[in-house]
């Protein structure tokens, strides 16, 4: 035995004994092969008769559910030399396995491999792709894969069974493959309606069916009005007497639509004679030589198709010449054995690689890393230690991927910094290129979540990540928006129960898709852990870090500051509670005493809208300093006296006393500002919780230099302590074994999507999606009105999948991406989109991902049902039902 190798075949049935399709005999006779030639092979596909042994080679049913990584487990003591894994999207099931020294993949096609595996997953993971011609090497080369992944190694044809059998039959031209338009069968029979006015006795033979496009209807139509015979899906010595017997086999493939690696048909073919007429598309020509084993034409042109298989049948004695020719060259260039023993060379020439998953460090990671908000480091402190965390990673090497979600294309002078001072760092903006850049990295980071719509779509993001590229994510939420919410409406804010209740089960979900959640102490956790039954283990803290100066403050002016931005719905209900309840008895007791507010937007509060009092208003036009967002706000704190922080709504550490402890400036704050604060005895905090306390606490730290200086330096060792840069790398350190373990189990849990096929059209659900019912509703009324107008809808809500090329740069590529549905057709398909007898999707991830923002850009909302495409709706209603049906079942 050489040695033991796997075969994971992509999610269609295979039966090996029975009638395959091209890309199921490449795999299937592969396998075989390297058996024969001393491997033990294991094959791991859907087998609908169940595990058999056949020509040596073991083939292993995972079932209709794929459900390959149980199924390997029983074979996880055997030590295997390579994974072959045909088409990509079963690829990272077994990546985490350390029994398996090597793993390739062997895509039939070009398409098939983008799904859920980008350049930077398979440069990362996998030891090499096969290629089956220069055309798909440099397909891939082009789309980022490395050319030292790159191997080209077509696929054999076993020239003892695929032989010349018999006389040519002149009158007979043929077609084996899926019926379908991509493969150019509606151009074929155009040109044969043309052949049969020129050519009296041709006759066009079909092999092979549709079942899964819906396109066999079509096809037997024609062959009732022409001298078209459907012989379906044949097996395999029917199909080499039909090569063996016809004049030609055309394979008019339509490169805008399909652009096939190296189509079998044409190889078989010719290893039994028939010489071939190929379009100019994919690695076609690389399958014959034009004019000498067949003809090369131009795509989508009939009358080139029909003048090149009328002179080729007219010139019989070169057509003769030509199948001999088209033999040898097979022979010549895809002997069967010869490409299995290039393909056991390049497995054995790959050094052996075992742990791919569990030896992963920082520098090995590529992080999309997601703030919902742009990342303001000077003007609120979660920005700012959003900001020290990125530059722990950056310097512990992870290359990370910066991206917010806001329609604003800059970005703070801090992060322009952090771009221009590590290499790693890159910023992806414009807002939604970070959608289908996802599979190109190792872990979504999310964070500033900070209210229901920004929860929201932090959800759609984490939803892609999970149940699409099966990408783990980071959960980065610091302190519940649930208690926020509850806090909120304690305090007197506006808020409904039906938004309570939206926001906590859009929390929940976050954090059960989450693979990692990271609060900002242990209060938030434990509040969290309770309220929502998370998993501990996969919970961390990293607090505010903060780099405290060596001696405590020496505040010049008699005043007390607050620090914090008003667009913090906290920080204003803090301010005007302070103005009306505390600061009132503050100037009883010391009329000197000043109140600054510093930060973000603090600049454009109206006092005679915040006051109640308003005699207080001429007294405080001259103590009351609204100062705004500041550059140095460690240079603004020092120069008073105390801080404040009056806070009665809010939740988790508070970014604005550590602030001030960490520039030697004791501070006074309620039980709720304190919250989250161990050991306050020696923080440097002194809590008050009524006015008058307060007031009084003010007052008197304002009068005791001793007593204040005592609580500074308390504070500044208080920072040192639990507030360091260690601590944070520290939790950094033991997140990495969780983060591991969760790229591995989300490797395990790739699966592809689910295929529906009812009659004519397709359903395509993502796995992990479980309201069908609600969508199978839709989906037949839907058919009801455009059967005429579609040949698949898909309901696929979290990714762009199998999309008609002209449609791709729409939903996925390009400025015009996840915008509104009718606003699609409207713009640039609607001469297209309900042309009859066309391929089209709908596809509901344009309303799941679109947001309408007001002028400022600092607020969004969900897109209300038919706002804008009111003459769309009026001519077609059942799509405004389809749209406010998916509507319901997003939100």
């Amino acid at each position: 035995m050489k040695g033991r190798l796997i075969f994971v075949h992509k999610f269609f049935p295979v039966d090996p004994k029975g009638v395959l399709g091209g890309a199921e005999t490449v795999s299937v006779d592969t396998a075989v092969g390297l058996a024969k030639a001393g491997w033990e092979v294991y094959f791991f596909g859907y087998l609908p008769r169940g595990n058999q042994i056949v020509d040596g080679v073991r083939f292993i049913d995972y079932g209709e559910d794929y459900n390959l990584y149980e199924v390997f487990k029983e074979y996880k003591d055997k030590e295997f030399d390579a994974c072959i894994c045909v088409h990509a999207y079963p690829a990272k099931t077994l990546l985490s396995f350390e029994n398996i020294k090597r793993f390739f993949l062997l895509p039939q096609d070009t398409r098939f491999i983008e799904h859920r595996a980008g350049p930077h997953f398979i440069n990362k993971y996998f030891d090499g792709v096969i290629c089956l011609s220069d055309y798909q090497k440099d397909a891939y080369l082009r789309w980022g894969i490395k050319e030292e992944k790159l191997k080209k190694i077509p696929y054999g044809i076993d020239t003892h069974t695929y032989r010349p059998l018999s006389e040519r039959n002149m009158n007979k031209i043929m077609f084996a493959g899926a019926t379908t338009k991509e493969k150019g069968i509606d151009l074929l029979f155009e040109a044969f309606k043309k052949l049969n006015n020129l050519i009296p006795h041709l006759e066009l033979h079909i092999y092979g069916d549709a079942s899964l496009w819906g396109m066999a209807q079509d096809v037997k139509k024609h062959a009732d009005a022409l001298r078209v015979f459907f012989h379906g899906k044949v097996g395999k010595e029917e199909l080499i007497k039909a090569y063996s017997e016809s004049a030609l086999c055309i394979i008019p493939t339509v490169p805008e639509l399909y652009q096939e690696s190296l189509p079998r048909s044409s190889l078989e073919a010719q290893a039994c004679g028939c010489p071939v007429i190929g379009t100019k598309s994919g690695g076609l020509p690389e399958t014959f030589l034009d004019g000498q084993t067949g003809f090369l034409v131009e795509p989508l042109s009939v009358d080139n198709l029909v003048k090149t298989i009328k002179e080729a049948l007219e010139d019989k004695e070169r057509l003769k010449a030509m199948s001999q020719r088209a033999v040898e060259f097979i022979k010549e260039n895809f002997s069967f054995e010869k490409q299995i023993k290039k393909l056991e060379d390049y497995i054995l020439s790959v050094p052996p690689q075992k742990e791919r998953v569990s030896s992963i460090t920082y520098k090995d990671l590529k992080i999309l890393y997601y703030t919902e908000v742009p990342l303001m480091p000077s003007k609120t402190s979660s920005c700012n230690r959003e900001y020290e965390i990125l530059k722990i990673l950056l310097e512990k090497g992870a290359k990370i991927t910066y991206t917010h979600g806001f329609f604003i294309n800059g970005v703070e002078p801090e992060v322009e910094d952090l771009h221009k001072s590590y290499e790693n760092f890159h910023i992806l903006i414009p807002i939604y290129t970070h959608l289908t850049s996802i599979r190109d990295h190792d872990l979504l980071w999310i964070t500033e979540t900070w209210e229901l719509e920004r929860l929201r779509k932090a959800l759609n993001l984490a939803r892609r990540a999970k149940l699409v590229y099966n990408i783990p994510v980071i959960f980065d939420i610091m302190d519940s928006i649930y208690k926020h919410m509850l806090r909120w409406k304690d305090a007197g804010i506006e808020i409904t129960e039906d938004e309570i209740k939206a926001v906590y089960s859009v929390e929940k979900e976050l954090y059960s898709l989450s693979d990692v959640v990271i609060f900002v102490s242990e209060e938030e956790r434990d509040f969290v852990v309770k309220e929502f039954s998370v998993d501990v283990d996969k919970t961390f803290i990293i607090s505010n870090i903060h780099y405290p100066t060596d001696n405590p403050a020496n505040g010049q002016k008699k005043s007390v500051c607050f620090i914090g931005s008003t667009l913090n719905p906290n920080n204003l209900l803090a301010i005007k509670y302070f103005l009306n309840k505390i600061y009132p008895l503050v100037l009883q007791r010391d009329p000197e005493i000043e109140f600054y507010a510093i930060g973000d937007k603090t600049n454009e509060l109206m006092l005679d809208r915040i006051v109640e009092d308003k005699s207080l208003l001429k007294i405080y036009e001259k103590k009351v300093h609204l100062v705004g967002w500041v550059k140095n706000i460690g240079e603004e704190i020092r120069k008073h006296k105390l801080s404040v922080a009056p806070l009665i709504s809010g939740s988790g550490i508070k970014g604005k006393i550590l602030n001030s402890l960490e520039y030697g400036v004791p501070v006074v704050t309620t039980s709720l500002g304190a919250e989250g604060f161990v050991d306050l005895g020696n923080s440097g905090i002194v809590v008050a919780d009524s006015p008058e306390d307060f007031a009084q606490a003010i007052v008197e730290l304002i009068k005791d230099e001793e007593k204040r200086k005592e609580l500074a330096n308390k504070g500044l060792s208080y920072v040192r302590k639990h507030f360091s840069r260690s601590k944070a790398e520290d939790t950094l350190v033991r997140m990495l074994p969780i983060i591991r373990k969760a790229i591995g189990l989300n490797f395990s849990k790739t699966k592809p999507c689910k295929y529906k096929v009812l009659s004519d059209y397709q359903v395509i659900l993502p796995e992990g999606y479980k309201r069908t019912d609600d969508f199978d509703e839709v989906f037949y009324a839907v058919l009801s009105e455009y059967e005429d107008k579609y040949h698949l809808i898909s309901f696929n809500y979290l990714d762009v999948y199998s999309v008609d090329p002209l449609m791709r740069p729409f939903l996925e590529d390009s400025s015009q991406a996840y915008k509104w549905l009718p606003t699609i057709i409207k713009k640039d398909l609607q001469k297209e989109f309900l042309k009859e007898g066309a391929l089209r999707w709908i596809h509901t991830d344009t309303i799941l991902c679109y947001r309408e923002y007001k002028l400022e850009g600092l607020r969004g909302k969900l897109i209300e049902i038919g706002l804008k495409n009111k003459m769309f709706f009026k001519k077609h209603p059942l799509m405004e039902r389809l749209a406010k049906k998916i509507y319901r079942l997003i939100t």
